[in-house]
C-alpha cells in the first residue's frame, strides 16, 4: 500500500512540474516616433489698409501682401498677408486655416492659406494666409476693426 500511496504522490507531482513546464513568455513591441513638438508663432499681422464701406464690395490680400477689390482704397495703410513660422521636425505637416470671425457687423471675414501641406526644412518654415472682406455698405461701420482667424498645423 506504501507503494501504491509513493507512486500516487509521484505521478501527480510530474503533472504539477509538466504544466508549469508548458508556460511560456512572449516579447511585445513598442512602437513610437520621437518627434520635435511644433511651435506656431505669428510672425506678421495680416493687413487689409483703408477698406471702404461707400458701397458693397471687397477686399482682398494675397499671399504676398497686395490688396485687390472694389473696396481697397489706395494710399491708406499698407497691405500685408498674415504670416506664421512654424518650428518642427523637417518633413510636411498639414496645414489649415478655420475660425473666421464674423465679429464685424457687414464684413464676412475669409482667411486661406495656398496648400493644405508645406515642408518643414531647418526645423522652420513660413506659412503666409491671404484674405477677403466681403463689405455689404448698409451694415458696416466705420472705424477700425480687427478679427480673429486660426491656423492649425499637425504632423
Amino acid at each position: 500500500m506504501t507503494n501504491k500511496i509513493l507512486l500516487s504522490t509521484l505521478v501527480a507531482s510530474s503533472l504539477l512540474l509538466s504544466a508549469s513546464v508548458t508556460a511560456e513568455d512572449a516579447t511585445g513591441t513598442a512602437n513610437f516616433n520621437l518627434v520635435y513638438p511644433l511651435t506656431v508663432t505669428e510672425a506678421a499681422v495680416m493687413e487689409f489698409g483703408d477698406v471702404s464701406i461707400a458701397a458693397d464690395g471687397s477686399c482682398a490680400v494675397d499671399y504676398l501682401g497686395s490688396a485687390t477689390g472694389s473696396a481697397c482704397v489706395s494710399g491708406g495703410a499698407t497691405s500685408a498677408a498674415g504670416s506664421f513660422t512654424v518650428g518642427g521636425a523637417n518633413g510636411v505637416v498639414n496645414v489649415s486655416v478655420s475660425g473666421a470671425d464674423s465679429s464685424v457687423n457687414g464684413v464676412v471675414f475669409t482667411p486661406t492659406v495656398a496648400n493644405a501641406s508645406e515642408t518643414i526644412a531647418g526645423n522652420s518654415a513660413t506659412i503666409n494666409v491671404a484674405g477677403n472682406l466681403d463689405i455689404t455698405a448698409a451694415t458696416a461701420a466705420a472705424g477700425t476693426h480687427a478679427l480673429s482667424y486660426t491656423l492649425s498645423v499637425t504632423y
